[in-house]
């Protein structure tokens, strides 16, 4: 039998490539990979630690199929964060104007949804166990956007 070891890259169609390519490597910190060559006006691949994020200009904007909360079909991927950079993840993300659906902190992951330029649903997750952040640090907390503030659940 075939042992898959890991995802190597996830990919989607975008409005406009130098817009998203700009969001994905100034607003998320990615960058174009060396290891598949880019086609400048066509497609991009960027290093997503062990794997890579294919974005790909659309060739037909009457159709989408975003990655969203409802429908069959995608309904997001996540990056992986480490603890320490969570809460600066939010405080980055709203510095550059990107819809926050909410975060939650739970004992052994925490997530992040947001959205990009064109509406894909995208997460965050941290495991701050893994992490070692302490127990006392691990509880049950959402994210108020409204006020920029945690509260227990």
């Amino acid at each position: 039998m075939v042992r898959v070891i890991g995802i190597d890259h996830v990919a989607f169609n975008v409005r406009d490539l130098d817009k998203s390519l700009e969001f994905y490597t100034k607003v998320i910190g990615l960058k174009v990979t060396e290891r598949e060559p880019s086609k400048p006006g066509i497609e991009y691949f960027l290093d997503c630690g062990p794997s890579l994020l294919g974005i790909i200009q659309t060739k037909d904007l009457s159709h989408s199929h975003l990655f969203a909360n409802e429908g069959l079909g995608a309904n997001h991927f996540s990056f992986r964060v480490h603890s320490n950079d969570f809460e600066g993840m939010i405080a980055h993300l709203e510095a550059h104007h990107t819809k926050i659906e909410f975060a939650k902190k739970r004992p052994k992951s925490w997530s992040l949804y947001f959205y990009d330029l064109d509406g894909n649903k995208l997460e965050a997750t941290a495991w701050p166990l893994e992490d070692g952040v302490p127990e006392a640090q691990r509880g049950n907390e959402i994210y108020d956007s409204k006020t920029k503030s945690w509260r227990a659940y």
